[in-house]
């Protein structure tokens, strides 16, 4: 095997490490001295990391594609049947891999974040704060490189044990080992993971927490410096806005891989690992609120440091989560050292944070204060404390089995009905915040002026409601059977649910209303053309993108509180066994097995699929296709892997979800039905889109988000 790649990978780790170190001596002496010439070579030198690290990740894809099994790493991860893209993707698939992908991604922001301050660095806060950015992202690249270098190298050889293990294999079946006792193919990647979500769903991830540094790294530094103006905010915003994306993305895109995957019929368990990519995004969006209070009032300056090293150290607390074994979890990395290292990372991270807050608390001090909580800035302090609560509770209902352990000598595991019991009712406070928040204006409102304001949304989303769950219960009982208790089972958590998230969306828009008709009246009345109320809608949207993105977040989140509610309290389950030409009713539905194939080899494995028609008043509606795939042990794979791919048919209003159990005496299936899910995943795409509206520069003038 040529491993003339694999010991350039290896260099360009320790060249990558190398700089860093370089990185943040060049900036500490550039501070000394006060000559800003080894200012511009740490600046270089930020660049230079980016590449250099680049290349190191690039030997390492070069790696799974080149069948370097000689490669732990590789042999563990990948083998010769492998599709291109699961090859690819091989780079974060496992601990030593998500590593090096976390310091390559590290390394080229650290590398944009260089590169801009040829225009930043103008300015004479920029000019301050260069030296101290670079030292705490110099840092933060440090450890991760560190731990690649020392601890968890995705480029190391073989372990002899393992080889060993092979070898003894090596007589029994088609040998695994070639000349030179080199493997000659890989284990495979975990059959679960050979996904398409396994190509974006792990980046998007790693790049909302990553990108989450550089406003860490610009918030620490401007105490450092003791540079006390919003200027390290307005500059990071669109950073933290684009952070908050790809994290949102990644929240999402996980839940629905655990939906079109693992085959339960779910897309959020409260898994430790689903928590480890949704606390950062609670803290991120805490801050991506708050900014807007400093920018606009100079305000909470000492909330705003406390917010993004909060955030940042979830982003650490999660990946911890996930790499030292704490915790049980299908999704978790395995533990060992590493989580160690991650651990003290974490303190330290925590310590200096702490440390520097408190050295500039009295510094941070404003003169402008939350005059009322009937105001933009009091709706928002509230909105981050609920925020901030929910992260709290989850973080320790996470942890409460190691916690029980520790103090009460046994574990106490936490199931879903406990984190919905306690987190359920904070989210109907955020929501009730998020329908408010519109209908308030900076410094102060009048009480009799916000209930003005929100009475009519309010009134219209009470119909709203009645009739969404009216019209998720009528889908699931096909419209045939009525629930006397209705009106008062569901009326907590579904009702109140659906009516905020139905209030949210009728006060925003409202309130877009009341004020494209407001700019369309002024210029009529000053004699300009005013033209369609489409086009009076555009301008105002374009000049205001900021605050009309956040409205659309808002009704994203709105629809999507909307569809997991709905699908949630009103999904239904059924098992059934079929017998070879059996119809079975499953809700309206007639269902009815009408075609196998069974055994079939398919690349590396065999699968038995099953052919399943539903109709409904004799007319066929879909026809699905579930199986099963079972993985046969090789020279390689050292045990068979069953798994089951589910189907799922999309309809209107709800999701038609079939899961294959096995063809052992009859057919085994379980059917899920989930109603109104598809407002889940239009929820997600309009967040989307309207972060996306919101960090596009249309507006020469900088206003909130929200504002």
């Amino acid at each position: 095997m040529n491993f003339d790649y694999i010991d350039f990978g290896k260099a360009m780790e320790r060249v990558s490490f190398g700089i860093a170190l370089i990185v943040i001596l060049l900036s500490c002496v550039g501070l000394i001295a006060k000559d800003r010439r080894f200012v511009l070579a740490a600046r270089h030198a930020m660049i230079a990391g980016g590449v250099t690290v680049l290349l190191a990740a690039s030997c390492l894809v070069g790696a799974f594609f080149d069948g370097a099994y000689g490669v732990e790493y590789v042999y563990s991860y990948s083998e010769s049947k492998l599709a291109p893209q699961y090859k690819f993707a091989g780079l974060w698939a496992g601990l030593d891999g998500s590593i090096l992908f976390w310091a390559m991604l590290l390394g080229i922001i650290g590398a944009c974040v260089g590169w801009s301050f040829r225009k930043r660095g103008l300015d004479p806060s920029g000019r301050r704060l260069e030296p101290y950015v670079y030292i705490v992202f110099a840092t933060v690249q440090l450890f991760f490189l560190a731990v690649i270098c020392f601890v968890a190298d995705p480029f190391k050889e073989m372990r002899p044990e393992l080889l060993d293990s092979l070898m003894r294999r090596q007589g029994a079946m088609e040998g695994p080992l070639g000349r030179g006792g080199v493997p000659t193919d890989g284990k495979g990647l975990n059959p679960l993971l050979e996904n398409y979500w396994m190509t974006i769903h792990p980046p998007s991830v790693y790049l909302g927490f990553i990108i989450y540094t550089v406003p860490f790294a610009f918030g620490m530094a401007a105490l450092m410096a003791g540079e006390f103006s919003s200027y390290w905010i307005q500059t990071t915003r669109r950073w933290t806005l684009i952070g908050w994306l790809f994290n949102t993305n990644g929240v999402i895109l996980g839940g629905l891989w655990a939906y079109e995957v693992l085959g339960w019929g779910g897309y959020w368990a409260w898994d430790p690992v689903e928590n480890a990519s949704f606390l950062p995004w609670l803290a991120g969006t805490a801050f991506v609120h708050s900014v807007m209070i400093q920018e606009r009032r100079d305000m909470l300056r000492v909330w705003n440091s406390v917010l993004i090293a909060l955030t940042f150290s979830l982003a650490i607390f999660g990946t911890y989560l996930t790499r030292s074994g704490i915790v049980s979890s299908v999704h978790a990395f395995a533990s060992g050292n590493v989580g160690d290292w991650f651990l003290g990372f974490l303190l330290l991270v925590i310590a200096t944070s702490i440390f520097l807050i408190a050295l500039r608390a009295h510094r941070l001090r404003s003169a402008n204060s939350v005059d009322s909580v009937f105001s933009r800035e009091g709706v928002f302090l509230l909105n981050n404390m609920v925020l901030v609560a929910i992260a709290g509770a989850i973080v320790i209902l996470t942890l409460w089995p190691k916690i029980s352990h520790e103090f009460f000598d046994r574990s106490i595991s936490v199931n879903v009905p406990v984190y919905n019991l306690v987190c359920t009712p904070f989210f109907a406070l955020l929501l009730f915040l998020t329908a408010i928040g519109p209908s308030t204006a900076w410094v102060r409102t009048s009480f009799s002026r916000m209930v003005r304001n929100l009475a009519a949304p309010a009134f219209v989303s009470v119909p709203l409601a009645v009739a969404t769950q009216w019209l998720a219960y009528s889908v699931i009982r096909g419209g045939a059977q009525d629930d006397p208790v209705l009106w008062w089972q569901h009326l907590y958590p579904s009702f109140v649910i659906v009516f905020l998230g139905w209030w949210i969306i009728t006060s925003l828009g409202w309130e877009v209303v009341r004020t494209v008709n407001a700019h369309h009246r002024v210029r009529k009345q000053s004699g300009k053309r005013s033209g369609l109320w489409l086009g009076t809608f555009l301008r105002v949207g374009f000049k205001n993108n900021r605050r009309y993105g956040g409205y659309l977040v808002h009704i994203g989140i709105a629809m999507l509180a909307i569809g997991v509610i709905s699908s949630s309290m009103y999904s239904v389950s059924k098992e059934v066994h079929f017998s070879e030409g059996e119809t079975k009713q499953v809700g309206p539905y007639e269902v009815r097995v009408t075609g196998i194939q069974e055994n079939v080899p398919v690349s590396a494995y065999y699968s038995t699929r099953v052919s399943v028609t539903f109709s409904r008043d004799g007319k066929e509606v879909a026809t699905l296709d579930p199986e099963r795939r079972f993985y046969p042990a090789t020279g390689f794979r050292t045990e068979p892997q069953p798994t089951t791919e589910v189907k799922i048919k999309r309809l209107p209003l709800e999701d038609l979800y079939v899961y294959f159990e096995g063809a052992e005496d009859g057919f085994l299936f379980t059917f899920f039905r989930k109603p109104l899910i598809t407002l889940v995943w239009l929820g997600w795409l309009t967040m989307i889109a309207g972060g996306l509206f919101a960090a596009v520069p249309f507006a020469k003038k900088k206003v909130g988000l929200a504002a």
